[in-house]
């Protein structure tokens, strides 16, 4: 009797080894795409939100996680079941004209994220360098560009020498650095009891600063290029449809540890930058500013955050441009692929990385402007995206019994709905772009 309980406890223990083997095995596309959500423009668009209103935006973190984790959910579910790219299916269930038309928005928005990843990376070293060695030329204006160019030939090499499973494991590593926002966060000292009434009582503001800073945090955080790596990489990771729900949990973890992240980047804003009521005019005066008010490792932290970040974007973004041209127009694609085997896959990665780093590495060009319309761009296209989206995850002919039905399909459309109306609440506001902004 004794022993075949004893064999009864260690078959569930077995079991249950297994499960947590396979989900084990299977994360990674949804930890990754949320973290790298999180990338230059995203620390940028976050601290502008802390530093120029306080608390009183983090309230909107609640309703975009919940968006950011469904339209995760349904796109690896769509990739899963289909075994197809998500340009791919947009390619082929609607018309090519309008598919086009949706594609050259987001490769335009992706363009735009590519330029603002190398524009962290600038602004991380010049951080790091003004507060290591002052106003010196070397610190402040050398060593950028130097750096700029540097990460641009690491990228290249890693995604064109490595393999899915060795770049797979990089980025998995790179994104547990997003715990430096949580330490800065602490260190800036903020009010706490603030910090969550502004999280869970909305504020609403019919002003153009406060409409255009909203749209690029949902543009951020729920932005086009995202779903189209994230498909693409849970494809070629192999994932099957009775692994759907480990893939699943993958991506709801990604997704909510998204927006936790950046609810400690509002939250050291908040209360440093927009408790002093300092100036922001580029992303290098918000980790300056850091360093007097919450201490020099804040602004060590900081910078090293979007270091990290903006790396870590500058990896991804190319691979997600090259992903959606690639499977729109049915060439070879793959980081398991040599570049003789996908040569337009790889060009088009190549490309779209000579072309940040050129951009950035010019004197003068406005890197905050860059980053924080390029998420606002995101904001814009997103309802046209979203469209697609919804559409392909509730057709019961692609999808089967995985269709989307109930309450989240409800969810979805009243999402597209909201995300129109804010972009013309966005439209119609006067003095859309200030020049304070």
């Amino acid at each position: 009797m004794l022993n075949a309980v004893f064999l009864k406890i260690k078959e569930k223990l077995s079991q249950r080894w297994v499960k947590i083997g396979l989900l084990l095995a299977i994360i990674g596309p949804g930890i990754i795409t949320g973290q790298v959500d999180n990338d230059a423009g995203g620390i940028a668009t976050y601290s502008i939100a802390g530093a120029k209103f306080g608390y009183s935006m983090l309230w909107t973190l609640i309703p975009i996680t919940i968006l950011l984790v469904y339209t995760m959910n349904i796109t690896t579910k769509a990739g899963i079941v289909t075994r197809l790219g998500l340009a791919e299916l947009i390619r082929e269930k609607f018309r090519i004209k309008l598919t086009l038309f949706v594609l050259a928005l987001v490769l335009i928005s992706n363009m735009g994220t590519t330029i603002s990843e190398f524009s962290g990376i600038s602004s991380s070293i010049y951080i790091l360098g003004k507060n290591i060695g002052g106003n010196h030329l070397m610190w402040t204006t050398i060593l950028p560009i130097i750096g700029v160019i540097l990460a641009g030939i690491i990228a290249w090499f890693v995604v064109v020498k490595g393999s899915y499973k060795s770049i797979e494991k990089l980025f998995l590593t790179m994104a547990l650095f997003y715990i430096t926002y949580i330490i800065s966060a602490f260190l800036a000292g903020p009010d706490w009891k603030e910090a969550f009434r502004g999280l869970f009582i909305p504020t609403l503001k019919f002003d153009s600063a406060f409409l255009f800073t909203t749209v690029g945090v949902v543009g951020t955080t729920v932005a086009p290029w995202m779903y189209f790596y994230l498909q693409s990489t849970a494809i070629e990771k192999g994932i099957k449809k009775e692994d759907l729900k480990y893939s699943q949990i993958d991506t709801t973890v990604g997704g909510i540890f998204t927006d936790i992240f950046s609810f400690f980047m509002i939250v050291a804003c908040a209360a440093t930058i927009f408790t002093h009521n300092l100036p922001i005019n580029n992303v290098e005066d918000i980790g300056v500013s850091l360093a007097p008010l919450a201490g020099h490792y804040s602004a060590y932290l900081f910078a090293f955050g979007l270091l990290n970040a903006s790396i870590f974007g500058a990896f991804i973004l190319p691979l997600s441009t090259a992903y959606i041209i690639c499977e729109a127009l049915g060439f070879e694609l793959g980081m398991n692929k040599k570049f003789s085997e996908a040569p337009i896959f790889y060009g088009i990665f190549t490309v779209i990385l000579i072309i940040g780093v050129i951009t950035v590495a010019i004197p003068g060009m406005p890197l905050l402007m860059i980053m924080r319309t390029s998420q606002v761009a995101n904001g814009i296209v997103l309802p046209f995206f979203l469209y697609f989206l919804v559409k392909l995850a509730e057709d019961k002919g692609l999808m089967g019994e995985y269709a989307t039905r109930g309450f989240w399909r409800i969810f979805g459309w009243t999402s597209v709905v909201v995300l129109t109306v804010l972009n013309a609440a966005l439209l119609i506001a006067p003095f859309i772009v200030r020049a304070d902004l």
